[in-house]
């Protein structure tokens, strides 16, 4: 982590002056009659992201240009939100966009860091934190330089000095000229109606919020910017309690799947239930995602937050095992899916289910091929990307012109 005398020794005032700036542009945004998700939230992380670039590169910090790489999915990402108003993409767009983003800018200035499920905890040490005590950098950037140190004051002299006078020749001038006096009326009415006390107490909020979260979030970037550990740690679990959870959790999907064999063939159980096809797509789906989710969560804190799967060959086979459970309930929902779009058609939620099932068979594949071919490697990164690919086709593909333009080519 960096000292305070190494974060004064960047240039603080140009991130001043570009803050102010950016600033003062999402307020002027922010009174536009356009869409509030837009000037409320896309507009302003926009901009302050374009900040931030162009700060490190005023500061030298470019360390890796590949990472520039990573600006495609995050104009992709804003592309999505001007075209489309899919409620629950947007609601994700919110907590998926700023940690791409941090995770952009720490790639840039630091060609050392590595990826990892730690990026959440480094999101909320740089976003939320140190908003107010990092402003105290701003004395910093406050003080004159040695050949400057009477500039401010000259040219608030100056403005005192000028101010009156240009006040009495427009008085004069007005006074001559009927058409000049209607003109300057007009501007000073327009001024005084558009700066009211609603206008600025909104717009000072606006202005104050973004300048104080830009300014202190990149301070906190600076902060953190040689970080090389990202690395999670890993939990001491007994291997036994591992066992005995993971014998359980299968033997209930062993259950589970000998009911879904009997409901789908003979009913050899002699369970006396009755379905129709919408009836028994409709029942459950959602469960079942909510299932494969959690084995999902399963299988990767036994791979990679502990070290029970290198050491331990019985868990390594019930891992394997309940990811191949995993799989055949995959396939299960696919099949409930599809008698549930027959019946009801597609809405851009069943389609979004329908990827996130596929980017779960192709997750639980890439574990299946990892405890294959070895424990060696982290897949954390390949993780990122695959589920950063399949969030953008959810974008663009889940979105209401979309889903009804499939709508009338089924039907």
């Amino acid at each position: 982590m960096l000292t305070k005398n190494e974060i004064e020794s960047y240039n603080l005032r140009f991130l001043l002056i570009s803050s102010l700036i950016s600033s003062l542009i999402i307020a002027i945004f922010y009174n536009l009659n356009i869409d509030y998700y837009l000037k409320g939230f896309i507009i302003p992380i926009t901009i302050i992201f374009i900040n931030f670039l162009i700060n490190i590169k005023k500061n030298n910090l470019l360390k890796n240009k590949k990472a520039f790489l990573l600006i495609i999915p995050i104009s992709l990402i804003i592309l999505s939100s001007i075209l489309f108003k899919t409620f629950n993409n947007r609601i994700l767009n919110i907590f998926i966009l700023p940690m791409i983003i941090i995770y952009c800018l720490f790639s840039l200035i630091n060609k050392k860091y590595d990826l990892t499920s730690k990026i959440l905890i480094l999101f909320f040490k740089v976003f939320p934190t140190r908003y107010f005590s990092n402003l105290n950098y701003l004395n910093n950037c406050l003080k004159p330089k040695s050949n400057k140190k009477y500039k401010s004051l000259n040219i608030l002299l100056g403005l005192v000095i000028s101010i009156p006078l240009a006040i009495v020749l427009l008085s004069l001038l007005a006074s001559s000229d009927m058409y000049f006096s209607t003109f300057i009326n007009n501007i000073f009415s327009n001024f005084l109606n558009i700066f009211n006390i609603h206008f600025l107490w909104s717009n000072l909020y606006i202005f104050s919020l973004t300048f104080i979260a830009g300014f202190s979030i990149f301070i906190n970037i600076l902060r953190k910017k040689d970080i090389v550990d990202t690395k999670g740690r890993t939990f001491n679990v007994n291997e036994s309690v591992m066992t005995t959870i993971l014998v359980v959790i299968n033997l209930v999907f062993v259950l589970f799947l000998i009911s879904e064999i009997s409901k789908l063939t003979t009913n050899f159980l002699q369970i006396p239930i009755e379905y129709t096809y919408s009836e028994y797509a409709r029942e459950g789906f959602f469960q079942l995602l909510v299932v494969t989710t959690i084995n999902i969560i399963i299988t990767f804190f036994c791979l990679y937050k502990t070290n029970l799967v290198k050491e331990n060959k019985t868990i390594k086979y019930l891992i394997f095992l309940l990811t191949i459970f995993s799989i055949i309930l995959i396939f299960n929902s696919y099949y409930r899916m599809y008698l549930y779009i027959n019946a009801y058609s597609f809405t851009t939620l069943r389609l979004q289910v329908i990827l996130f099932l596929l980017l779960e068979l192709i997750l639980f594949s890439l574990i299946i091929y990892k405890l294959l071919k070895g424990l060696n490697y982290n897949n954390f990164k390949i993780y990122f990307y695959l589920g950063i690919t399949f969030y953008i086709i959810n974008l663009y593909l889940a979105s209401e012109p979309i889903v009804n333009m499939i709508n009338r080519l089924l039907n």
